[in-house]
């Protein structure tokens, strides 16, 4: 009787893990998209130009709001994503999204409030230069993290449907 318990005891701490292991892959990969859509769908507004607003005209308070609100969401995400629980395993995965997220807030986040701020065309065009930089940047973070993602979901044994993506 008690070998069956002690059987019954480590397969389920096993399954237990297996669950934690991707519940927490869900939160994170959905807190990592979540940032990834708010970021993709910003840099096409700037490339339509839709931050060359003029300080005279009224949309240039609604889009230096829009700018900081994004940081704001980042940080958001970014701290949910940090009191995630995660496992060792996991830890290469959470260290890479934090620092995606970081990158948006303290890289994008901060040269998008520049450019909306600049009136120059001239600055604005530096400005535009370093923000596709920072976004080249940022993608290739995004990148990473997609790898550490597969490594830990390889290393925890989550198996994804290649159809579903789940």
């Amino acid at each position: 009787m008690r070998m069956l318990a002690l059987i019954f005891m480590i397969f389920t701490m096993c399954s237990c893990r297996g669950n934690l292991e991707s519940g927490y892959n869900e939160k994170m990969a959905k807190l990592f998209h979540s940032c990834r859509e708010k970021m993709d769908e910003s840099y096409g507004k700037l490339l339509e130009g839709e931050y060359d607003v003029d300080k005279s005209d009224y949309s240039y308070h609604m889009k230096l709001n829009e700018a900081r609100a994004l940081s704001s969401y980042i940080k958001g995400i970014k701290c949910e994503a940090s009191q995630l629980e995660y496992s060792k395993t996991a830890e290469s995965f959470h260290i890479a999204t934090v620092g995606y997220m970081t990158e948006i807030v303290d890289g994008y986040g901060v040269l998008l409030i520049k450019y909306i701020d600049e009136q120059k065309k001239g600055a604005r065009k530096s400005l535009l230069r370093e923000i596709t930089d920072e976004k080249e940047k940022i993608a290739a973070l995004a990148e990473s993290c997609l790898g550490h993602q597969i490594a830990f979901m390889n290393q925890a044994g989550i198996k994804v449907d290649s159809q579903t993506g789940k």
